[in-house]
């Protein structure tokens, strides 16, 4: 299964997420479930550096499926777009194939 939690700040902001392990649903190069969610998150993290020219720190182990993902500028307008597209994708992904891909949320303590 895989899990993605959403870091957001006190204020709601979206600021980052993790991603965590191999959604499972078929062989590699056959899981549809890890097809979507890749190009869903590979698109925000392009589409903020290179649409947006915006400073994006990636920590990835794809041996065994992890990334943690942070804007620094997460507050401007069109990253928190970019955030909402991208959670709009996976929740659809995760209401078909709730097996394979659970959402969760992280907020900062005020």
């Amino acid at each position: 299964m895989t899990s993605i939690t959403f870091k957001l700040d006190k204020d709601n902001f979206y600021k980052g997420f993790i991603c965590d392990g191999h959604a499972g649903y078929a062989d590699a190069g056959e899981d549809i479930v890890c097809a979507g969610i890749s190009t869903l998150t590979f698109t925000f993290i392009n589409s903020v550096d290179e649409l947006l020219n915006m400073e994006i720190v990636v920590d990835a182990d794809s041996d065994n499926g992890f990334m943690d993902v942070s804007v620094t500028d997460y507050k401007d307008s069109s990253v928190q777009l970019l955030f909402r597209s991208m959670v709009l994708g996976l929740k659809s992904i995760e209401d078909d194939y709730s097996k394979y891909l659970k959402l969760t949320n992280r907020r900062e303590k005020p």
